[in-house]
């Protein structure tokens, strides 16, 4: 019975200790807020499984960011926290939101630099589309990028390229290369437009 009751005292220290630890990992830069669903350390090769993960990033008072999962493995030794089922939320200087949503991705826990792959798409608040494989997001600098195949759609127009820069903090997003341009006029059939090599 004094066996069960240490192992039990020791279980819930190790457990208080691992969910500190963790959330100084998370949390250690004061610009950012953390919050997460049901935690638990057992049945992984993780240090920590987080259900419900949400972290939002602020700058002097100002909303940069918020990255949401349905789950969330944190690798303390590798410095990573691999994501299941993402969505970010851009919050550009013009004050338009825009919406990532992808199957998976990896964080890296000190800088916040992710890679993200599956279905992933952007959704800007006027409608417009961008799809991609991959995409990788660089905070600190408030840029993304992809080197993937990437398609643009919006209500009048379609793009489609290979590679992509973007500046979330401004909303802007240039293809690189092999870009070709679809533009729909009133009442016309879908027609090329333009096209760049």
């Amino acid at each position: 019975m004094a066996f069960r009751k240490a192992l039990r005292i020791t279980l819930l220290g190790a457990l208080l200790a691992t969910c500190g630890v963790v959330a100084y990992f998370l949390t250690q830069s004061s610009g950012y807020r953390f919050s997460a669903g049901d935690v638990s350390f057992r049945g992984s090769d993780a240090d920590l499984d987080i259900d419900g993960m949400h972290v939002v990033q602020n700058a002097e008072g100002v909303k940069e960011w918020e990255l949401w999962a349905d789950s969330a493995r944190v690798y303390r030794g590798k410095d990573v926290t691999v994501l299941k089922n993402l969505r970010l939320r851009f919050y550009p200087n013009d004050g338009e939101t825009a919406d990532v949503s992808a199957r998976q991705g990896t964080m890296e826990n000190k800088s916040r630099n992710m890679r993200i792959s599956g279905d992933v798409v952007i959704l800007a608040s006027d409608g417009v589309s961008l799809k991609t494989d991959a995409l990788r997001f660089r905070p600190g600098e408030k840029r993304i990028a992809s080197d993937s195949r990437v398609l643009i759609e919006g209500a009048r127009f379609r793009l489609s390229g290979t590679g992509l820069r973007g500046r979330t903090d401004l909303g802007r997003y240039e293809l690189r290369e092999k870009v070709s341009a679809t533009i729909y006029g009133a009442g016309e059939a879908a027609s090329p437009s333009a096209e760049r090599n």
